[in-house]
């Protein structure tokens, strides 16, 4: 990276982005509340009640999520690291990146966590586990999914360590440097080869479900480590607003075959003894190595379609958009206590599973944008919000 005057003044807002994080931090709810009423993982609050053939509906939006949304979320909050850091200057960006990354965390642990478990034990009786490991942000699951604001944390101290070892020669001007293109189709399919090959490997030992500190789950840690990277290099050769159409149209056919046949994939596995438990989690099984490539290689493809689709058809917004666009990153951070509350509230609902989940999502997304919004009202609050 080659180092700008801090306070250069920074180009034209992306709008496509900022309704790609809407979009994003939807399907980060869509997934909890699916969670909830019976899809695949760990969540604070579960209705127990599931009608038949609920959690493989579940199962196939979870899982086609998991391949690629959380990646495009670290490959966007490091693409826009470069530019703020060539603005600021690194003094000012590291105060601001523990300021916008620091203190959510910490009203997380002290605050948010504390009142969710309050929450559940008051609507249920009863907790998942214990208190003390429940409240426990190294070894527990205290983090929940702050993790990813503690995985941006420090991933971008690393990049900051890096960017100030390896110092661009000064008498090489940065205008010299010719950005390098787009990558190519095919480059883009040794990509998805590459994170399914390293994610095989991780989850022969590791399998899904499997967390490390910090409540990071490392069977997924291969396609988000590879995006903060690719996020930087895009971000140094612009290449968001450079996606070839004949790349943009050849990931999207990719993108939409890939997500045909996971369906097809699920259900085989589902009808069979074992169920989807090898199939979906890994370790040594065929059909393990079989989903962990589909699934890196739907999560690249899926990506470079959607920021080709919104570059041309979404790049713009109205005063709805817009507002939600700020509120999304407090959307992230509360979305649990509003969807918990929610959840524990239409328990009692004598309906289907899937009629809950059709309730309870929209609610939930509407509710927690008004929030978000009010918050981001008080003053000051936008410094770190």
């Amino acid at each position: 990276m080659t180092a700008a005057e801090p306070g250069k003044k920074s180009g034209p807002r992306l709008l496509y982005i900022d309704n790609l994080r809407i979009l994003l931090i939807c399907l980060v709810i869509t997934t909890h509340c699916s969670i909830t009423y019976g899809g695949p993982g760990s969540w604070y609050f579960h209705d127990p009640g599931n009608a038949p053939g609920t959690p493989f509906i579940l199962c196939v939006l979870d899982s086609l999520n998991q391949s690629f949304f959380m990646g495009f979320f670290v490959l966007v909050s490091a693409y826009f690291i470069v530019g703020s850091l060539q603005r600021k200057g690194r003094e000012r960006f590291t105060r601001d990146r523990l300021v916008r990354l620091g203190i959510p965390l910490a009203v997380w642990l002290l605050f948010i966590n504390p009142l969710l478990i309050l929450i559940v034990k008051l609507g249920t009786g009863t907790l998942p586990m214990d208190l003390g490991t429940l409240l426990d942000p190294v070894n527990g699951p205290a983090l929940g999914p702050m993790w990813f604001v503690f995985f941006l944390l420090v991933a971008t101290f690393v990049y900051l360590l890096w960017t100030g070892l390896y110092r661009p020669d000064p008498s090489d001007p940065p205008g010299d440097r010719k950005p390098h293109p787009f990558p190519g189709f095919i480059s883009i399919i040794a990509l998805g080869i590459l994170l399914g090959t390293v994610t095989t490997a991780v989850r022969f030992f590791l399998p899904i479900g499997s967390t490390w500190l910090f409540n990071f789950q490392i069977p997924f840690a291969p396609q988000y480590i590879a995006m903060f990277i690719i996020g930087i290099i895009a971000a140094q050769n612009n290449w968001f607003d450079t996606i070839p159409p004949r790349i943009g149209r050849a990931c999207t056919a990719a993108a939409l075959i890939l997500v045909a046949i996971q369906p097809v994939l699920l259900y085989l596995f589902t009808d069979s003894a074992s169920g989807l438990t090898p199939f979906v989690g890994g370790g040594f099984h065929w059909p393990a190595v079989i989903y962990a490539f589909w699934e890196q290689m739907a999560g690249v493809m899926i990506i470079t379609a959607m920021l080709w689709i919104f570059s041309l058809w979404f790049n713009r917004q109205g005063p709805v958009t817009g507002a939600m666009a700020g509120d999304s990153y407090t959307v992230y951070i509360i979305h649990p206590v509003v969807l918990v509350l929610l959840s524990m509230a239409c328990a009692g609902l004598a309906i289907p599973s899937l009629a809950k989940f059709a309730i309870v999502l929209p609610l939930a997304i509407c509710c927690t944008f008004a929030l978000a919004h009010v918050i981001r009202a008080v003053p000051g609050v936008t410094r770190v919000l």
